[in-house]
């Protein structure tokens, strides 16, 4: 904002002088304009990063887990696209697993770049998220499998019921122990 309200008063000056030439690139003030261009490109940079690290720790929480959700939301259709088109042309287990692989890819790095901002080693955190979908896909089969026989519960409600839980503890070990 700053940037644009000191452009129009140097442009309002180049124009009430005589100087248009200079504004249009043309002159020796070009130069000068530059230069108020890439302090103010530093300046708002710098802005954004102080309103972020001025952000509660609550408030960033709330935002990452948005973003940790919109993801999983986003994985969904990846995984269901993928499947969809390699189905066509592959057998259904082969598809399925090309699928897991690409929407576990796309989770792996929109939460680490985007969501938790990660600086973490990089390899550390790949053997980490692999490990909690191991876990994931051993215990969801277990439960579905223990629901069912041990409470006559459906098996997609079994589903349900684990999907919910991944989905809590998968965000509590992104934030604060695989992306820390």
């Amino acid at each position: 904002m700053g940037f644009r309200i000191a452009l129009m008063e140097n442009v309002r000056t180049y124009i009430s002088e005589g100087q248009l030439g200079a504004v249009e690139g043309r002159g020796p003030v070009a130069e000068e304009r530059v230069e108020i261009s890439e302090d103010a490109a530093f300046e708002d940079k710098t802005k954004t990063a102080e309103r972020l690290a001025d952000q509660s720790p609550l408030a960033r929480g709330i935002r990452q887990t948005f973003m940790y959700y919109g993801v999983s939301i986003v994985q969904t259709f990846v995984e269901f696209g993928v499947f969809t088109l390699a189905q066509l042309a592959l057998p259904t287990g082969v598809a399925n697993g090309i699928a897991v692989a690409c929407s576990g890819s796309f989770n792996f790095l929109m939460n680490r770049n985007i969501t938790f901002k990660a600086s973490s080693n990089f390899w550390r955190s790949v053997a980490m998220f692999i490990a909690l979908y191991v876990w994931n896909f051993l215990f969801g089969t277990w439960f579905i499998g223990w629901a069912a026989a041990s409470f006559g519960c459906p098996e997609m409600v079994g589903k349900f019921i684990t999907m919910a839980m991944q989905g809590i503890w998968g965000f509590c070990l992104c934030k604060w122990v695989i992306f820390r």
